[in-house]
């Protein structure tokens, strides 16, 4: 089975990095539970425009410190050994230093990297989880998980606060150990008759 794996909100606690970085460069003090949404904008009293641009000034800086969620990286390593491939699709841009950045994070934090098993710059991930054969995606925003379901892409929401109120009923997890959980359950339901 082909597995499609998001990586910000999905393996790594991205947006906790990114709310310290965004409260060291502007001096304040946002907590990460106050954010309900996917974009930090609102919480940090910026304009859409000025959101992107510093997220743009600051994203090295946030991909690096962002650290893996618990178990990811070793489920998705199970996961691998039992045959399954693993594809992360991400909508991080292609630019080479963010590329570099998410390559040596991928291998310093031990997840199934090989160098030809990531997919930069996905802003439509269900078109790049088509073309690359995706039989279960796993998502965490809104954004993608609206692409994913209309193009009728089995796909796994991991919780959070930013992405509780989708108009899905999909199935959602909180960890990585429920994530392996489902794929197990998956396979077995697609090989029913």
């Amino acid at each position: 089975m082909i597995i499609g794996v998001d990586i910000d909100g999905t393996i790594k606690h991205t947006q906790e990095a990114a709310v310290r970085c965004f409260n060291d460069e502007l001096d304040r003090t946002v907590r990460c539970e106050d954010i309900k949404e996917f974009h930090l904008d609102k919480a940090f009293g910026l304009t859409r425009k000025e959101g992107r641009t510093l997220w743009r000034k600051l994203e090295p800086q946030i991909y690096t410190l962002a650290v893996p969620m618990k178990n990811a990286a070793a489920t998705l390593q199970r996961l691998k050994e039992e045959g399954h491939r693993i594809v992360f699709i991400t909508a991080r841009p292609g630019m080479k230093r963010i590329l570099r950045v998410t390559e040596e994070w991928l291998n310093k934090h031990g997840f199934p990297y090989d160098g030809t098993n990531l997919v930069m710059g996905a802003q439509d991930k269900a078109r790049v989880a088509r073309k690359v054969g995706v039989d279960l995606f796993f998502e965490d925003a809104p954004q993608h998980l609206d692409k994913l379901v209309a193009s009728g892409i089995p796909t796994v929401i991991m919780d959070a606060a930013y992405n509780r109120d989708v108009a899905y009923s999909l199935p959602r997890i909180s960890s990585w150990a429920e994530g392996y959980e489902y794929v197990e359950k998956y396979q077995e339901q697609s090989r029913q008759p």
